[in-house]
């Protein structure tokens, strides 16, 4: 057993030997999928039988299950632990319920609130895989796991709502937007470089990824003019997460995730002094519960690594010779009615290998997603060896007309604009929409307007019959089969 770097005791690291070396047996998720069926059932009732055995060691010492994920940032930084258990310390994070004697919520603040009040949110659920449970660990949530943001606590009508995405793939999403932002950028210095040398003002697209993003302008001073950019903020910034593409990394999605739907605040957000704060309450306790250090980096860091190394969804066309008819038609049918000039089926990736900075200058975590992420995973293309990603989105914002506006601006982001959501694994993870307004994909469909709205009316015009095919393909689009055990 290696040995910790960091004295045990309490909550500020292992409790006892026992919790360290526990958490580093089968757990309660594993990265592996066997294919057969006995395979998935044997390895089922192993983690059911662990998860039994520690229910049973944290009635003897309430907290062991809490106590056995606190690992130290110095200990991840020092490789005392392998990719393998920092995924299932994390798994065993995101299925743990938070409880008020480890710091949930706030003083002053409701046990649990279904309104959010600002900033600070609920909080609105005990762990993460209450709402995140659709197909699977991490999957999406349904309508009535919503998420009501920003509100007064009190009205429904003052907040803003949101439907749990699924987290599959999620590692790869953020791949791509890195490598895009990275080419959006690039264009912008070549412009600068050239409208300096040349001495007069150039105009160049925005292209990242055969996606465009509108045009920038630059003069030989080397003023910007980006009111022509289209699709991403003024930064150029590619963010893939959240359901107006307002979020770049899977960790500041977990971070505020923690803090909004559960009132756990990471270490980082309260040395940064940008934690809301109760009353005047300050110092290493601003929320004022009496708990310091609710999560500290290590766990950030395990839990954004879960996360990013989740499995890849899959494309699985019906066996009968009839509906793999209707499949290839609908297929033909995605790109006839302009469904894919959104929901891009691939985009090229130059690397799948997923890099979690240190925020403090030490050493940066990292995976390879194609060899270490969750069962099924990316894998080169067997035709010429490139990496595609098949997620189905173009991580782009568009303009999404009047049927789906908000009232409220999020985050800056006009309220009828939203993300492309990936389509990858979407037949595992209704209803449909940013607030979960759509039971069916064909319902979704057909609440597209603003820039979707002939593709919208083109499938609209159909009769039941010519849209089965595209409900079979739509259909194709999940995840990969497995025993779900709860």
């Amino acid at each position: 057993m290696l040995v910790s770097t960091v004295a045990c005791g309490g909550l500020d690291g292992f409790g006892s030997s026992l919790e360290r070396e526990q958490a580093r047996t089968i757990g309660t998720i594993s990265r592996t999928r066997p294919d057969d069926d006995q395979g998935q059932a044997y390895q089922a009732l192993q983690q059911d039988a662990w998860r039994r055995e520690q229910r049973f060691l944290d009635a003897v010492q309430p907290g062991h299950l809490w106590r056995s994920t606190r690992v130290r940032q110095v200990e991840i930084d020092a490789g005392l632990w392998s990719v393998g258990e920092l995924y299932q310390l994390g798994g065993q994070l995101f299925t743990l319920h938070f409880t008020r004697a480890v710091g949930m919520g706030a003083a002053q603040e409701p046990p649990l609130r279904r309104f959010h009040a600002g900033r600070r949110g609920g909080p609105d659920a005990l762990r993460c895989a209450s709402c995140h449970w659709r197909g699977g660990l991490a999957g999406a949530g349904d309508a009535a796991d919503n998420a009501m943001f920003r509100g007064d606590g009190v009205h429904q009508s003052s907040t803003i709502a949101r439907n749990p995405p699924a987290l599959v793939g999620a590692g790869l999403r953020e791949r791509l937007a890195v490598e895009m932002t990275a080419e959006l950028r690039a264009i912008e210095v070549e412009a600068l470089t050239f409208a300096a040398q040349a001495g007069y003002a150039i105009e160049l697209p925005l292209m990242a990824k055969g996606i465009r993003f509108g045009s920038i302008t630059v003069d030989p001073e080397g003023n910007v003019d980006r009111d022509e950019i289209e699709g991403v903020d003024p930064d150029l910034v590619i963010k893939p997460f959240g359901w107006k593409g307002t979020v770049a990394t899977i960790r500041d999605v977990v971070e505020d995730s923690l803090l909004i739907h559960h009132g756990m605040q990471s270490e980082h957000l309260v040395i940064q002094g940008n934690e809301p704060r109760v009353g005047d309450k300050g110092g290493d306790d601003p929320d004022g519960d009496g708990v310091i250090e609710e999560i500290n980096e290590g766990q950030v860091s395990v839990l954004t690594l879960f996360v990013a190394l989740q499995e890849l969804p899959q494309e699985q066309p019906p066996e009968d010779p009839w509906l793999a008819s209707l499949w290839a038609r609908g297929r033909l049918d995605f790109d006839r009615l302009g469904c894919a000039g959104c929901h891009v089926p691939e985009l090229p990736l130059d690397s799948a290998r997923w890099v979690l900075p240190h925020r403090y200058g030490g050493p940066s975590l990292t995976a390879d997603l194609t060899a270490e992420g969750a069962e099924p995973r990316l894998a080169p293309s067997v035709e010429d060896g490139t990496l595609r990603v098949r997620l189905f989105s173009d991580l782009r914002r568009h303009r999404m007309g009047s049927g789906l506006a908000e009232a409220h601006t999020d985050q800056g982001v006009a309220g009828d604009e939203f993300i492309t959501p990936p389509l990858w694994g979407v037949a595992r993870s209704g209803p449909y929409l940013h607030d979960g307004r759509a039971p069916t994909l064909e319902d979704a469909i057909l609440l597209h307007g603003g820039e979707a709205l002939g593709s919208a009316e083109a499938f609209a015009a159909l009769d039941d019959a010519e849209r089965a095919p595209l409900r079979v393909f739509l259909t194709s689009l999940t995840r990969a089969r497995r025993l779900v055990t709860p």
